[in-house]
């Protein structure tokens, strides 16, 4: 009796993982479905004081000799105005 208990919740648990590799396939395939959440595009740039990435737009920024440099925050901007 336990034999067969055991076989059958191993079957279940089989069953499962190929579900799930069949639904994985098919939602590689077709992409995404709707209602999930999208991923924003666009580019980030490194802050030179800390290393953290920030979004251009939101970043505050300096510009030494034509290029411009972007930082997470007001520490790291005076930071490298110290060091530049």
């Amino acid at each position: 009796m336990l034999g067969w208990l055991l076989r059958g919740v191993f079957l279940v648990l089989i069953l499962r993982i190929v579900w799930k590799f069949i639904s994985g396939l098919i939602e590689g395939v077709r992409g995404p479905q709707s209602g999930r959440r999208t991923v924003r595009g666009g580019s980030l740039e490194r802050d030179p004081v800390c290393g953290t990435y920030v979004e251009p737009t939101r970043a505050l920024t300096a510009q030494v000799s034509g290029k411009t440099y972007y930082f997470c925050s007001e520490q790291c901007l005076r930071a490298f105005r110290k060091t530049a």
